[in-house]
């Protein structure tokens, strides 16, 4: 798994200009430590080796953004979450919309991403394939649409 996000931040990283993304200063080891304190969790490895690239980014594409830690802590959950300790991880439009992160607190590797419409709907259970997604089709074309094939049955 370390691999795939490690293939994803090398993508953003050399093209990150034609992405249209703009990437924020990395995390710290301690910036990482204080949310898992605060949050109750430890985060997924993936999650780990983005934050120490980047503590998040943004990107032209309908303002699509993936949440920097630190403004995850100044969040609170929302009715937009199904855990109590599930967080945001990305969101477009200024919060219009959201993707959520729950993690199993026994295996922290083992974790979901979802968008909660009409109850908890998982999209994938990888950050590096949720990033690809985006960086390939954006917003409407990679992430809606992906929900749309998996509600339907087709991947």
């Amino acid at each position: 798994m370390t691999r795939m996000i490690e293939a994803i931040i090398k993508k953003i990283n050399t093209e990150r200009a034609n992405l249209g993304i703009t990437l924020y200063n990395q995390a710290s080891e301690a910036d990482i430590s204080t949310f898992e304190k605060i949050k109750g969790v430890i985060l997924p490895d993936d999650l780990k080796t983005f934050y120490t690239f980047s503590n998040g980014f943004e990107s032209k594409e309908d303002l699509f953004r993936i949440i920097p830690l630190h403004e995850i802590l100044e969040n609170t959950p929302s009715n937009y979450t199904v855990g109590i300790k599930d967080f945001h991880i990305a969101e477009y439009l200024l919060y219009c919309d959201m993707w959520t992160i729950t993690i199993d607190p026994q295996d922290r590797n083992n974790y979901s991403i979802y968008r909660k419409v009409d109850g908890q709907f998982t999209l994938t259970n990888s950050f590096a394939d949720f990033l690809d997604r985006f960086l390939r089709a954006g917003v409407f074309h990679g992430l809606y649409k992906w929900e749309e094939e998996i509600y339907q049955g087709k991947t």
